[in-house]
């Protein structure tokens, strides 16, 4: 091949060198992972069967991660919206908030060379902007930022993320994946 073809293929937008793709966090359960606390998962098509050969996928489950058993208590985001704690959904006396917390400042570190992160919405502990935050059994926001999710976009703000119920209509899954191509 001449050079310059070579050197016009290596700059062109997506273009893997060395076949290395693009590293991308992924919420674990959403890979047909068992790692849900009532032991099932949430696998997802778009993921498993596009994404996949686009990026490498990192799983990441910050509730197994954390110590916490599969299965285990559900637990909720409860009291402040802007710094919510994780407690029991059927048992208030369940106190993950501390754990979850000194997992994240841990798990920082090792998530420094990401491209992207897709989250499970909805989640207590990966929800982007989809988790409802309850005191009693009220809830008093319905669009707050998960543990983990919260700390990942805090310590990476420039991170292309997404949530799995995002990839509809098509156009955001494209801007994420074209924004993740471009890191």
């Amino acid at each position: 091949m001449p050079w310059s073809r070579l050197l016009i293929s290596i700059y062109r937008p997506g273009f893997m060198i060395n076949n290395i793709k693009p590293k991308v966090g992924v919420s674990q359960c959403l890979l047909g992972d068992a790692v849900r606390y009532d032991g099932t998962s949430k696998p997802n098509d778009t993921i498993i069967n596009e994404l996949a050969q686009l990026f490498e996928l990192i799983p990441v489950c910050p509730e197994v991660e954390a110590g916490l058993g599969v299965p285990r208590p559900a637990v909720q985001l409860t009291e402040d919206p802007s710094s919510p704690n994780i407690t029991g959904r059927d048992d208030p006396s369940i106190d993950i908030t501390l754990q979850m917390h000194d997992y994240c400042k841990q798990k920082m570190t090792e998530l420094d060379g990401l491209s992207g992160f897709i989250f499970k919405s909805h989640s207590p502990s990966c929800g982007l902007d989809s988790t409802p935050v309850y005191i009693g059994s009220e809830p008093i926001s319905l669009t707050s930022r998960g543990a983990f999710a919260r700390a990942v976009t805090h310590a990476f703000p420039d991170l292309p993320v997404i949530e799995d119920t995002d990839f509809e209509p098509r156009k955001f899954l494209d801007i994420f994946i074209e924004a993740v191509q471009k890191r």
